[in-house]
């Protein structure tokens, strides 16, 4: 066979072997590929070892000599490291596969380790260092905010809330100043102490939720937002007077063409518009003009109520009111669309949903005992959902407060099949409500709500609600999700 034939022949058992870009290369280096004796130019005789007899040895000496033709490695450059979390600027966000949050306030020391002994499973709001909105109002009703508190709730993986002034303007009110009205709030007159709770705020500069005030149309709804001219009327004066409508108009007020467009229609009630004015003004306030974009904000707890319970309500009226008028009042105050602020000016709707009876002996007055069915309560339930769905599809739900009492009885097989239902349906039906905080109890409170929430270790209470959260593990959670899609730094679920 001629040389250059040779050459054929081991160019065409290298490429399927290395590759064409391969075989250019090795060929071209020192002409390792021409056989014995081959001239690369007239009068030049080339020495190359003789062609290998199998192509493994081919293989190994061609590896060989292109490891020895790598180019040298480069440098690389190490990649930036991550940027740090910028939790002034982050909210509280629902747990992205669904489910709920687990929460539970503490108004006696030990209320909270009491619920996760019994549930087996810690909380992801309020902690032992803050367990309510209620904390640091002084005699004078000015809010105050213990910083390293709420850093040691921050340091064991839990977040709290906090609250301005309540806006209920109950002349009894302790979590505002005295006279308070929701007129002077929008007028700017508290400013100057809200600036100085904003400092305080600012130096936590975490997630955190914000409550304008509690159970607006629940233990709230004495007053609601206020009526008459200034607002300081009760719902009882206004139904006397026939006063409840058309005497709200914030128009005039500081910042009345950003924040008020809609508020003050003739037809809707005084005291619902003015909670809707009041949730605006603080949003404004809070995060526009103060810059705390770590304040997640919710709907105050609207309280879940019975389906006829405005029949109930006008029963407790003077016989001497106008009927009419006072049911079409109401009707007013206690639609969620009248309160809602809008989706510009909260995160969460948060609901309060106690499952309570009323019993004889806990409440004066009371001829007989009120058993309801958890039946009961979840069609109550449903037609908050739906009244919400309507204006706030595209929100989060969350129990502000919660509750399965059965009275105050500690220990009952009524109050476990309630929690054990309860959550059951809630689970099945509802999956945009995203959390809860359950209620406790306090002792100076017994004469007026005489409700034991609190679910405790040992107990029949204790051992549904365990169950529940082992039978549906994925469904609840002791960690919160923040807004930039990662978990509390300090928490693990």
């Amino acid at each position: 066979m001629k040389p250059y034939q040779w050459q054929m022949v081991v160019i065409l058992v290298l490429i399927p072997l290395f590759g064409i870009e391969s075989v250019a290369l090795m060929g071209a280096a020192q002409g390792q590929l021409l056989p014995e004796g081959t001239q690369r130019s007239v009068g030049t005789t080339v020495q190359t070892s003789p062609i290998p007899k199998t192509a493994d040895t081919l293989k190994s000496r061609l590896k060989s000599q292109l490891k020895r033709k790598q180019p040298p490695q480069l440098a690389t450059t190490p990649p930036p490291p991550p940027l740090a979390r910028d939790y002034a600027s982050l909210k509280i966000v629902p747990h992205p596969s669904g489910g709920m949050y687990i929460g539970q306030y503490e108004w006696v020391d030990g209320d909270i380790a009491m619920f996760e002994a019994a549930g087996g499973r810690k909380t992801a709001l309020w902690s032992k260092h803050r367990g309510s909105w209620a904390n640091g109002y002084d005699e004078s009703g000015q809010p105050h905010f213990d910083v390293a508190a709420a850093n040691r709730a921050w340091q064991e993986g839990k977040v709290i809330v906090v609250q301005g002034y309540n806006v209920h303007p109950a002349p009894d009110e302790s979590e505002a100043p005295a006279g308070f009205t929701v007129d002077k709030l929008l007028s700017g007159q508290y400013d100057s102490d809200l600036g100085r709770f904003a400092s305080e705020l600012r130096q936590f500069g975490k997630p955190m939720f914000f409550i304008s005030g509690r159970e607006p149309n629940g233990i709230g709804a004495d007053y609601f937002g206020g009526f008459g001219p200034v607002g300081d009327k009760s719902l009882l004066w206004a139904i006397q007077n026939k006063r409840g409508l058309a005497e709200f108009d914030p128009s005039q007020m500081p910042y009345a063409s950003r924040l008020y467009e809609g508020v003050g229609k003739p037809a809707v009630c005084d005291g619902v518009e003015r909670l809707k004015a009041a949730q605006r003004y603080y949003y404004d306030f809070f995060v526009r003009r103060e810059g705390l974009k770590f304040l997640t904000f919710d709907t105050m707890g609207w309280n879940v109520r019975q389906i006829q319970q405005i029949d109930y309500d006008l029963n407790d009226f003077p016989s001497t009111i106008d009927k009419t008028y006072a049911r079409q009042l109401l009707e007013s105050c206690h639609s969620f669309a009248n309160f809602y602020p809008g989706d510009e000016y909260t995160d969460w709707v948060s609901l309060t949903f106690y499952l309570v009876d009323y019993y004889a002996k806990d409440l004066p007055g009371l001829i007989r005992d009120y058993v309801i069915s958890v039946d009961e309560h979840m069609k109550n339930l449903d037609k908050v959902m739906n009244e919400v769905k309507l204006v706030a599809s595209k929100k989060p739900v969350f129990f502000m407060e919660f509750g399965f009492p059965d009275g105050l009885r500690q220990d009952s097989s009524w109050a476990a099949q309630k929690i054990t239902q309860g959550f059951q349906r809630m689970l099945a039906s509802y999956p945009q409500v995203h959390g809860f905080a359950m209620w406790s109890a306090h002792p100076s409170w017994m004469s007026y709500f005489p409700w034991d929430c609190l679910v405790r270790p040992n107990t029949q209470q204790g051992a549904a609600l365990k169950a529940t959260f082992a039978a549906n593990p994925a469904r609840f959670h002791s960690c919160v999700y923040l807004s930039d899609g990662k978990l509390h730094p300090n928490c693990t679920n």
